[in-house]
């Protein structure tokens, strides 16, 4: 069954002229106006990491109850590795991070799981690192590993079917599913929920045909793919580039959309590069639009 509503078809013909019009438009003056299209993940400064750091550890420190204390420091380091997860970190910036979390954790004993969470995202989850494999089964039970989707670009959707924010994206990805459904690109989902038979009834009625992990809710509430990856609010949303390597966190709507064709159009730029003699040819799925 073919879904598409009218905003999905508003938004496909909006975008579809988006990317077919020239770079630039023409002005009265016979000169082209100037326009960013790339989206860029700026680097930090060590000035902004010096000033977050001294954030965490103000706000660390403002709660005196020791029995609230934990509690509010899983709250202030995950929002404190997220930010980190909007931008790029240099070698010794990281270094730098891992080595005042160290110290908390020291100081701090009773969360060291805690920090330990927080640690992973900055070593292991910030732009430029290589995603760390899931492996499970999806909602029909069949086996699924992230690793099977390396050639391609993904988007990675941590999501619930209770979640409003994650149905407000709903149309995106129709979009994009369509628009390139014979590219080298795939959505992959992690949801979580009352059951598997919910979540996927839920992606049945919104239209959206893409695999995903069953992540069953633990006692507290996660699942096991999303404690792994310290996710404290859903949506969560991670642009993954041909060689498994993250590009892009939390984007969302018309940034998503550019984000995804960014990476495709890099792909297709690589593709059309000459190689050395006797060089591996780069490899991408046929596509027919």
């Amino acid at each position: 069954m073919q879904f598409r509503s009218p905003l999905v078809s508003f938004l496909l013909l909006t975008f579809l002229i988006c990317i077919g019009a020239p770079v630039a438009a023409q002005t009265d003056a016979g000169f082209a106006e100037r326009q960013q299209l790339t989206l860029k993940v700026l680097p930090f400064s060590d000035r902004d990491l010096v000033g977050a750091m001294a954030t965490l550890d103000r706000m660390l420190s403002a709660e005196k109850d020791v029995r609230k204390w934990g509690s509010r420091a899983a709250d202030v380091l995950w929002n404190f590795a997220r930010h980190l997860q909007t931008g790029r970190l240099t070698g010794s910036q990281e270094a730098l991070v891992l080595k005042h979390l160290d110290a908390i954790a020291t100081s701090h004993p009773e969360a060291a799981d805690t920090v330990a969470h927080a640690r992973f995202m900055v070593s292991g989850l910030t732009v430029g690192k290589t995603a760390p494999d899931i492996v499970g089964r999806d909602l029909d039970g069949a086996g699924l590993r992230l690793s099977d989707f390396r050639g391609k670009v993904v988007v990675l959707m941590f999501s619930a079917e209770w979640c409003g924010i994650c149905r407000t994206l709903y149309p995106y990805q129709r979009l994009m599913l369509e628009l390139y459904k014979n590219w080298p690109f795939a959505i992959v989902g992690v949801e979580t929920g009352s059951s598997a038979a919910g979540a996927k009834q839920a992606k049945v009625d919104a239209g959206l045909q893409y695999r995903s992990w069953w992540d069953a809710p633990g006692p507290d509430g996660h699942g096991a793919i999303s404690s792994s990856w310290n996710v404290g609010g859903l949506p969560t949303l991670y642009v993954i580039d041909g060689q498994g390597v993250i590009r892009f966190v939390d984007l969302r709507y018309e940034d998503l959309l550019k984000g995804v064709r960014q990476l495709l159009s890099e792909d297709l730029l690589e593709a059309d590069r000459p190689t050395e003699p006797g060089a591996r040819p780069f490899q991408r799925a046929p596509r027919s639009n």
